[in-house]
């Protein structure tokens, strides 16, 4: 018999209410973060349910380690005042930095902990590095396990390993281009990722687009993917510049970081 597919909207529905379950049971809630973007990747909805339900929040800033002193020195000043620790999948002390943060907050002997992120900030691999079995399975595909799993985490941690990853808003396809939350060749409009994308760099590390394509980065953002085109030769019949095939694969290089904020 086939499978009957969730509308979205029920999907999301669904989604919600678990988060609210996990909220309400939590002691504290982690909301982790792409250190490249972390005010495009945080959920204000998800924000607000912890504020009502009155928990402590954590930002997990991730992939701190693919970013340039800039951004990190950005970070450290728009997050000031707030609880956040800097990490990176392959770092290994600000692990038990996290777990000191948590034990800081929360004053009990059993923490229960939730995680909440989109796809592709790293929540699996936060909660696999601080589980004591490493248990959890890493996905970067958006969903969400059912049910509320607990797994024995470091320093008397319990760890909710779901609801996974926040689901996009169907129309939100330029986060989910530059969280990786679809394949570049997929998106219906790659270009208005790309300028979002140069639009960031320009502002927080404009010399990296200069170091990895040889262009000049204070051009305007249309000239500067004209320029890009011209120099891998992504031409149409004419000479003219195939914007998407340029925008695709500008997406690609940032996914595998070739060029980094």
């Amino acid at each position: 018999m086939a499978k009957i597919k969730k509308h979205p909207k029920n999907r999301d529905k669904e989604f919600w209410g678990v988060v609210k379950r996990i909220i309400e049971k939590a002691d504290i809630v982690l909301e982790i973060l792409d250190a490249r973007m972390p005010e495009i990747t945080r959920n204000k909805r998800l924000e607000s349910y912890v504020e009502k339900f009155g928990k402590p929040i954590v930002f997990v800033i991730n992939k701190a380690d693919i970013v340039s002193r800039t951004t990190i020195k950005n970070i450290k000043s728009n997050y000031k005042g707030l609880s956040y620790v800097l990490t990176s999948a392959k770092g290994s002390g600000v692990i038990d930095d996290l777990v000191k943060v948590i034990k800081t907050i929360v004053k009990k002997e059993y923490i229960k902990v939730a995680f909440v992120g989109y796809p592709n900030t790293g929540k699996s691999s936060i909660i696999n590095r601080l589980s004591k079995g490493g248990r959890a399975r890493t996905s970067s595909e958006s969903g969400f396990t059912k049910g509320l799993q607990l797994i024995n985490g470091k320093g008397d941690l319990m760890l909710f390993d779901t609801p996974g990853v926040i689901p996009f808003d169907e129309m939100d396809e330029t986060k989910m281009g530059l969280v990786s939350g679809v394949s570049p060749a997929k998106l219906e409009d790659p270009e208005l990722v790309v300028y979002e994308l140069i639009e960031m760099f320009k502002k927080n590390n404009p010399f990296a687009l200069q170091d990895a394509y040889g262009i000049d980065p204070n051009q305007e953002t249309e000239d500067i993917i004209n320029e890009i085109g011209k120099n891998s030769n992504m031409l149409k019949k004419g000479g003219i510049v195939d914007e998407r095939r340029v925008s695709i694969q500008i997406i690609i290089d940032w996914h595998k970081g070739k060029i980094k904020l």
